[in-house]
């Protein structure tokens, strides 16, 4: 691997690093803070931070881009998506499942390009569908102290949005300028869980909940998990493959698991230990596959 693709590469792992602690910290705060409100605050403080970053740096020209205008809102309504259904998800199951079928969007990228006719599976990724659908299926149904959970439901719906963000950001920013999609999307998302929380409002007439004492992890998620990590991840993508920023981003339930255990001391069961360990071997092997067919 040459030396910039390690650098590249080491990005992303503190990108899963960082990512894999949000598990844990969305989950400790999802009673404090409404879901559509949480993913407002995430997208509007990271527009804010952002738009500073870019007066104080003199970019803020970069702005008048207009492409980065069309694929910021695209990429905008995809991760006001993944934060209001990834947060309420954890809301109803445990972070490290959350975690783990999340990972799973590693696999379900060469779903969607088949979808899109960029992709035909191979008998490699066919087989590693049926591993990682196995695992899911242990990691989701091994404690037998829980029945059916809606919350994983909604989990590995957001995994397969998560693909089509991995997917969609891979190709933008290669065609657009790096700094206007990053803003756009940002700004865009925060439209639309705005917007998303107003309904939402107005239609349960329940009243907004958000605690003062959760600012800290709002903060963090916002300007660390939000701002910093997609940053680097639209920006490693101008250099090295969307399959390959697939493969590094499936360490992101190693770190979670650990984070949750350390944090709030949750366990899982030997099932679901099994199941996750069949997902992380099924994305292995893919990979594996992909970087030899590659060689």
């Amino acid at each position: 691997m040459k030396q910039t693709n390690k650098k590249y590469t080491l990005l992303l792992v503190f990108c899963c690093l960082i990512w894999g602690s949000t598990f844990t910290v969305i989950k400790d705060i999802t009673t404090k803070v409404d879901p559509y409100l949480l993913s407002s605050l995430r997208n509007w403080i990271a527009v804010i931070a952002f738009l500073i970053y870019l007066f104080f740096t003199k970019k803020l020209t970069t702005l008048k881009n207009k492409s980065a205008v069309k694929y910021g809102i695209i990429l905008g309504a995809i991760i006001g998506a993944i934060y209001i259904i990834q947060t309420i998800g954890l809301n109803i199951t445990s972070s490290t499942h959350s975690a783990f079928i999340t990972s799973s969007a590693v696999i379900l990228v060469p779903i969607l390009l088949l979808f899109s006719g960029q992709n035909k599976l191979d008998k490699n990724q066919i087989l590693t569908i049926a591993i990682v659908g196995i695992g899911i299926y242990f990691l989701t149904n091994g404690n037998s102290n829980s029945s059916y959970n809606f919350g994983d439901v909604l989990t590995l719906i957001c995994a397969a949005i998560c693909a089509l963000n991995i997917i969609l950001s891979g190709e933008y920013v290669r065609k657009s300028e790096l700094n206007g999609i990053i803003f756009y999307q940002f700004l865009f998302a925060g439209i639309i869980s705005t917007i998303a929380l107003g309904i939402k409002t107005g239609i349960t007439k329940e009243e907004i909940i958000y605690k003062w004492d959760a600012l800290p992890s709002v903060l963090y998620l916002s300007l660390i998990g939000t701002l910093l990590c997609y940053f680097i991840m639209i920006y490693v993508q101008q250099y090295i493959s969307t399959i390959l920023t697939a493969m590094i981003l499936s360490l992101e339930p190693i770190f979670a698991t650990t984070a949750s255990y350390f944090y709030t001391g949750e366990t899982i069961t030997l099932i679901e230990l099994f199941g996750g360990l069949l997902i992380i071997s099924g994305i292995t092997y893919y990979n594996l596959k992909s970087e030899k067919e590659k060689a």
